[in-house]
């Protein structure tokens, strides 16, 4: 079979990798990224959409850490004269301010040294975010997937109910499940060349090669791949670039047996539609989709929730041969009305021939008009068809409390995950059917919602109609809409 990711078509470049590993959930990711930073020698670089220095860096002891984020990358720098560090989260609008950290809030620099190099990055399209989660140590070893260094993003894959470190009391966030790649070679030389190139448009400035011979991935963790090319897509629209969305698309038209795909939203109809072409087809693969049962707030429930139920619906009319799940995880006993964990991943894999993990959700912003980094590998081997296969069996084994080695004995005697996913619906963690839609409404129309091209107040104006004609509240959030973009392109004209 012909290898799907093209360079120029779906993927920017195609680079190995001396070692490629699966950071799954936070504690996972956090902890190795503390050890990597330990190692430093010459520079971090660290790209964002949401930091909040105040947040605990947690390793593997229980009862301590590397302590709040402003004050590890300080330490760094004070422990290691050579040592520089750049940081680059999104200038995002006053809408967010509620829930970032305060000194963001404020346009402040949270480190105050001089060799911690600060930038709110608001070099972007209006409605337009910076969303790659990238992290580059000594231009040798990359961090690259759905997690932010930000408040409610760590947790143990064991999720459970009560555990100090996600907080107590009222300032308790819930479980969350999130992914993060860790690789060296030349593929972490490309993703240091788009964080440098991030960097440059944000400020001007270049940030220096290490030109070291320093190895700073962590010996504690093992490499789940070896001598592996991995294939790098982008969204970025000041280039023009969508090759996350052909990506997506080839990716859905390669599958054969099974789709497996987890992510934190499902608003886009390009996605959906070729997703619905799949499950039309005679003899198309399973879908399992893997999403949160809910993103809270009063806002979100009358925007994003609305459309993703649509496109839910979409698909379960589309499903002619019952080869659809749409599914939510849980963990009985969690203290919480539904026992569901917060989904924040986005992970793609088809058969046991492709693994993508990355920034992008399956939105049309997300294709389109965000900043976005996304990692494939392909498959070219039965050793590598194995290692795929061995990944996603550690994601499905985590939601549905089995081992790697569990689910793939399962597979092997049946190839369906729908059909593994519904024997384990008995048990104190699985995946179960996402609800219907109940009868919010709909406040603002797709395109403002889900945007596919900046947010100019023309948008907006030739948009508004149809959210006034579907809801009253359409004018007056619109409105607000277009108040924080000119508050926004006001702040940050004041802050250049």
């Amino acid at each position: 079979m012909a290898g799907v990711l093209r360079p120029g078509r779906n993927c920017w470049r195609i680079a190995r990798a001396n070692r490629f590993a699966l950071l799954i959930d936070g504690s996972n990711y956090y902890g190795t990224l503390v050890k990597a930073m330990r190692r430093a020698q010459r520079t971090i670089a660290l790209l964002a959409w949401d930091l909040d220095t105040r947040a605990q860096l947690f390793e593997d002891d229980p009862a301590g850490g590397a302590g709040p984020i402003r004050q590890f990358l300080r330490d760094l720098v004070i422990r290691n004269p050579n040592l520089h560090i750049f940081v680059l989260p999104w200038n995002f609008p006053i809408l967010f301010a509620n829930v970032r950290d305060p000194k963001l809030v404020l346009g402040q620099d949270p480190f105050e040294h001089p060799r911690i190099h600060f930038k709110l990055d608001d070099v972007h399209p209006p409605g337009g975010s910076h969303h790659q989660k990238v992290v580059i140590v000594d231009g040798m070893l990359a961090f690259a997937g759905g997690m932010d260094l930000a408040g409610g993003r760590w947790d143990t894959p064991e999720h459970r109910a009560r555990d100090p470190r996600r907080g107590t009391g009222e300032e308790a966030y819930p479980p969350s499940h999130d992914i993060q790649a860790m690789l060296d070679g030349d593929a972490a030389a490309a993703l240091a060349e788009i964080a440098a190139e991030r960097w440059r448009r944000a400020t001007g400035a270049s940030i220096p090669k290490a030109d070291i011979g320093n190895d700073p991935w962590p010996a504690e963790t093992a490499a789940d791949l070896t001598d592996v090319d991995v294939g790098i897509s982008r969204t970025d629209p000041l280039d023009s670039c969508r090759e996350v969305e052909q990506l997506h698309l080839d990716l859905f038209a390669a599958a054969r047996e099974f789709l497996y795909i987890e992510n934190q939203y499902l608003t886009s109809a390009r996605i959906v539609e070729a997703l619905s072409r799949r499950l039309r087809e005679v003899d198309g693969p399973e879908i399992v989709m893997v999403l949160p049962l809910n993103n809270h707030g009063w806002i979100e429930d009358h925007t994003v929730e609305v459309l993703r139920f649509r496109q839910v619906r979409r698909l379960r009319q589309a499903d002619r041969f019952g080869r659809l799940r749409i599914c939510y995880p849980t963990v009985r006993g969690l203290n919480r009305e539904d026992d569901s964990i917060v989904v924040h991943s986005k992970v793609l894999v088809a058969d046991d021939r492709l693994f993508r993990v990355g920034s992008a959700n399956l939105t049309d912003r997300s294709m389109a008009l965000d900043t976005e980094c996304d990692l494939t590998i392909e498959a070219e081997s039965e050793r590598r068809r194995l290692e795929i296969a061995r990944l996603r069996n550690r994601l499905l084994g985590e939601h549905l409390g089995l081992s790697e080695e569990a689910v793939r004995e399962r597979l092997a005697q049946d190839r369906s995950l729908i059909r593994l996913i519904d024997s384990c619906s008995s048990q104190s963690r699985c995946l179960r059917e996402l609800p219907q839609d109940g009868n919010k409404i709909q406040i603002l129309s797709a395109a403002l919602i889900d945007p596919p091209q900046p947010v100019t107040p023309g948008f907006v104006l030739r948009t508004l109609a149809a959210s006034a004609a579907r809801s009253k509240w359409g004018w007056a959030f619109a409105g607000i809409a277009v108040g924080a973009a000119l508050a926004k392109l006001t702040a940050s004209r004041s802050r250049r």
